[in-house]
């Protein structure tokens, strides 16, 4: 019985001897993207298990920079349970991009000590993400709301570049859903890290646009997750610089009979009201009409040819309708044609809408 009981205490004592406190890290790195200096500290929490069969024991944390503050836990931590170290960084004035650790000692038999990381970009407060990237597609904060090409002259390529940054935790690789066929897109970089600048590069081939004068037209992105619209703009003009002296002695010359049109005071239920405007060719050469148009709502326009032979006239009809007007009209009319000293013309339609 004495021997028993001998051998039960020693298979006792060799088992307290082997049993051992071990750790498991959950994740030993944190990344918080980019953020506003204005925005305050940061936290994050690094989780562990305690996979041994003896209480695990956090001994010290020490960070490599005052501006980092780490917090364990002052308790051991029994075989199975989780806990966690949490890191606080404080951005204040330290704009630009960081990358701090943080070492853990614990009385774990399989890893005794840990390096934890945390990293980021912080945008300083005079150029916050909030004033320079305004416009919310999701992970993607871009700097405008459209891609505008602005003038373009016939058949150029023009190139924009549609400034963004990544203001999620995880690289972005966009790619494109939806574009016109005359648009071609390059993001550089290909992939864009946390808090990282992308640009979406944007050509248009002008040769390939059905239009003159003003295009509206769209393209269609994805973050990885989530889709999003871009509206694009461009104003397709005619390239003239490749005409010679002789060739523009010889141009069609447009000529307005005026340049507005001013309808009054239009009572609300009068119905659709027509007025005209000549347009006279007095050069030498045929006048072509590229396209007569308006993006304004409650006036249509339109014009009775195409081509305006020398010494004869066109008439542009303007017709709005005070129903579905507010109080005013106050539209803009472009007349785009191939007179090489003024392309583009505009027409003014005004009016007072009352009930």
């Amino acid at each position: 019985m004495k021997r028993l009981s001998a051998l039960i205490c020693a298979a006792s004592l060799a088992l307290a001897a082997t049993a051992a406190p071990e750790i498991t890290w959950l994740g030993i790195t944190h990344n918080f993207g980019a953020f506003d200096e204005s925005q305050g500290a940061v936290s994050c929490d690094f989780r562990f298990v305690n996979s041994g069969d003896a209480p695990l024991t956090v001994l010290a944390a020490r960070a490599s920079c005052g501006c980092t503050q780490p917090l364990f836990p002052s308790e051991a931590v029994a075989p199975g349970d989780t806990a966690s170290i949490a890191v606080a960084y404080n951005p204040a004035g330290r704009p630009g991009r960081f990358r701090k650790t943080i070492s853990v000692e614990t009385n774990a038999v399989n890893e005794a000590k840990t390096r934890l990381t945390i990293s980021g970009v912080v945008i300083g407060a005079r150029t916050s993400i909030a004033g320079r990237y305004p416009v919310d597609k999701g992970a993607l904060h871009f700097r405008d709301r459209a891609v505008m090409f602005g003038r373009v002259d016939r058949p150029h390529l023009k190139t924009v570049f549609a400034e963004a940054y990544n203001r999620s935790s995880d690289s972005i690789t966009p790619r494109v859903v939806a574009k016109p066929r005359y648009i071609d897109i390059n993001f550089e970089p290909r992939t864009v890290g946390p808090g990282e600048q992308l640009s979406v590069i944007c050509y248009l081939r002008t040769a390939e646009v059905g239009e003159w004068g003003l295009v509206e037209d769209s393209i269609r992105l994805t973050d990885g997750g989530r889709q999003f619209t871009l509206p694009l703009t461009a104003i397709i003009q005619e390239d003239f610089s490749t005409l010679s002296d002789d060739d523009r002695a010889k141009a069609p010359v447009a000529v307005l009979s005026d340049e507005s049109v001013d309808f009054g005071r239009l009572d609300r239920g009068a119905g659709r009201v027509t007025r005209e405007i000549i347009l006279s060719n007095t050069g030498r050469t045929p006048l072509e009409v590229r396209r007569v148009y308006t993006v304004d709502r409650g006036v249509d326009v339109g014009i009775d040819r195409a081509t305006v032979k020398p010494g004869k006239k066109a008439v542009i009809t303007v017709t709005t309708d005070p129903a579905v007007l507010d109080d005013m009209l106050n539209a803009r009319i472009s007349v785009i044609t191939n007179d090489p000293a003024d392309a583009t013309r505009t027409i003014r339609a005004v009016a007072e809408i009352t009930k």
